[in-house]
């Protein structure tokens, strides 16, 4: 047998423990015992660490929601002075404990973010204290701004996801306050928005930058670019020719779906497996599709249901399919 193609010769990892165990190279026993030896198994100590680092969240969380429900009950008996001055000491002391602790280390990581999240209280409690008649968005977008420096200095996943959220917020406020009417050129910068972050998240990840590996934050980012592509094409599907005359950028937004899902499926499939990302597009394509077929074959009554539920029995059988194959060429490269 080729050396490279033997099995016992690829990396001890559990995928590839599993993988053998499935082959019926090893049983039952030994993948018991090879988990364990690669560590992969929990011992005391990863459990002591894991709920460190559970108690460590849930703490900073039960202290940031404790700020807001403090505020939000003392509110009226409260002079303005000690509600600013509280949140910025509150503010102050979280940023301390990140530098004395060391923003390497989790437990900095999570005091800065805590901070950040304290800014925006900040900003709300101002607001509400002068008056000042700034829109919501500008509450957002000011708040992401001021905390820009700490995400990057932080590095820290949870607090960058953040950021982004922030800005997503500044964005559907302006549209809905300054602009007015949501069109489709706000779905249009929803995309740009989100599709630039995966695209930053993924250039950093394969250029190895260590607080960008989690897949978590790009496959949450997907929900909302697909969303806005899928959206308002489906808006142009429902009313092709008054939108035609109303909205040509709609077409855009056509385009863009068809591209943006062209490069997912060759990029997830072909160059990284991420059956996630490969899911959202699919699902996407199948509810755009779907919508298609149905409003062009709406005469049929009765008889559209039957179809559209035998196709839908087999676009999912397909994708499916499909997946599978691509999960084994994907395994058959990793052994």
């Amino acid at each position: 047998m080729d050396n490279n193609k033997n099995p016992l010769n690829s990396p001890a990892s559990a995928e590839n423990l599993r993988r053998l165990a499935i082959n019926g190279i090893l049983d039952a026993a030994a993948l018991k015992r090879g988990l364990k030896i690669i560590n992969y198994t929990p011992n005391r100590e990863k459990w002591e660490r894991f709920l460190n680092v559970l108690l460590l969240i849930l703490g900073a969380g039960f202290t940031v929601s404790g700020i807001f429900f403090f505020f939000a009950f003392n509110w009226a008996s409260m002079h303005r002075f000690f509600k600013l001055g509280l949140l910025e000491v509150a503010m102050l002391v979280a940023v301390g404990l990140a530098f004395w602790r060391g923003l390497e280390k989790l437990s900095g990581k999570i005091a800065l973010a805590t901070a950040s999240l304290i800014v925006g209280s900040l900003l709300a409690v101002y607001g509400q204290i002068y008056q000042t008649g700034a829109d919501s968005f500008q509450l957002f977008l000011g708040w992401a701004l001021l905390i820009t420096c700490w995400v990057f200095i932080g590095r820290f996943t949870p607090l960058w996801f953040t950021w982004i959220v922030l800005f997503n917020l500044s964005l559907v406020f302006y549209w809905t306050q300054i602009v007015g009417d949501i069109d489709s050129k706000l779905y249009v910068w929803l995309f740009l928005l989100n599709g630039g972050a995966i695209l930053f998240w993924e250039i950093s990840h394969s250029r190895g930058v260590d607080w960008l590996k989690s897949r978590w934050p790009a496959r949450l980012l997907s929900l909302p670019a697909f969303g806005a592509l899928v959206v308002p094409t489906i808006i142009l599907i429902l009313d092709f020719t008054w939108q035609r005359n109303r909205d040509p950028w709609l077409f855009l937004i056509l385009i863009l779906f068809i591209v943006s899902s062209a490069l997912v499926l060759y990029v997830y499939s072909q160059k990284t497996l991420d059956l996630f990302m490969l899911t959202v597009c699919s699902f996407s394509i199948i509810v755009t599709l779907n919508t298609w077929i149905v409003n062009s074959l709406q005469d049929l009554d009765e008889l559209l249901l039957l179809i559209l539920s035998g196709l839908l029995i087999g676009q999912v059988a397909l994708v499916v399919t499909w997946f599978r194959r691509v999960s084994k060429a994907w395994e058959a490269r990793r052994i």
